[in-house]
């Protein structure tokens, strides 16, 4: 038997390819995944339930992928340059889909799940960019993050890689720590 939380997420990923955000809705989510509007209501409340379920799995990928990414690599900034591409690649990868999370992320419990998971990032980069000697790690951290989102977002518009935004990337992750 299908799960049917699991059918629906697979569902808005399949939606996200063909239907723009505005016309998204549960009875549509219900059909493409075959499963009843109570068993949707059950598993997640309403809309914004599910966006946010949604975005969860969108970054568990996302952590799978840069996890996958960065195996035993050793820490530096070569892992966490190639953390950052599988990041970026995997934004790309789920163009379609993450285009809807962005439409939603101006709902309250969507932010909160972009937020956490910000705060998550900037923890695991400035524990980084503190062993590797990095003066102010916490707020470089937070910078550095914040670049990356930046990044991904003007390649989602783009809709392919930017060369000159990902060399501005590296370029800080040389040059930004360094000592004058």
């Amino acid at each position: 038997m299908t799960d049917p939380r699991q059918s629906l997420l697979d569902a808005g990923t399949r939606l996200a390819r063909c239907v723009d955000f505005e016309a998204l809705d549960t009875d549509r989510l219900c059909r493409e995944a075959a499963v009843d509007p109570a068993t949707f209501a059950a598993t997640f409340g309403d809309l914004t339930g599910y966006l946010a379920a949604l975005q969860e799995r969108f970054m568990a990928a996302l952590i799978d992928r840069m996890l996958a990414a960065t195996a035993g690599m050793r820490p530096g900034l070569l892992r966490i340059q190639v953390a950052i591409e599988a990041f970026l690649g995997h934004c790309l990868a789920e163009h379609a889909l993450r285009g809807w999370l962005l439409a939603a992320r101006e709902r309250p419990e969507i932010f909160a799940v972009l937020e956490r998971q910000n705060r998550t990032y900037a923890l695991l980069i400035g524990s980084e960019l503190h062993a590797l000697g990095w003066p102010h790690p916490q707020a470089a951290a937070r910078m550095l993050l914040a670049m990356i989102n930046e990044a991904a977002l003007a390649e989602h518009r783009l809709g392919q890689p930017s060369a000159e935004i990902r060399e501005a990337l590296w370029d800080f992750l040389q040059h930004g720590g360094a000592r004058r």
